[in-house]
């Protein structure tokens, strides 16, 4: 349930993957990794090849849906890089 049924694919099954360059996950994030980015912004991913768990709680609609600081600012990456950079898995997929 976690692998792409095409090469250009970046949902499987059960979850969403990372892309080859950039979208919802960090660059460390290896390419066994899946995961859920919900519209309100909270996200989850499971990076196996690391044993590491990346969980972001948010509101992104708050106070109003066209509050776009997570997406503009990637905040959600940044942070997950921060947290592969934490634990020294820092070889970009």
């Amino acid at each position: 349930f976690t692998e792409t049924t095409s090469a250009s694919g970046i949902r499987a099954l059960g979850f969403d993957k990372p892309r080859s360059s950039g979208g919802p996950t960090g660059i460390y994030a290896s390419s066994a990794t899946y995961g859920h980015q919900g519209f309100t912004g909270t996200c989850f991913w499971v990076d196996p090849k690391y044993d590491l768990i990346f969980i972001f709680l948010s509101n992104r609609t708050y106070p109003t849906r066209q509050n776009t600081t997570l997406i503009r600012e990637r905040l959600r990456q940044r942070l997950q890089d921060l947290v592969y950079e934490a634990v020294g898995a820092t070889t970009p997929r």
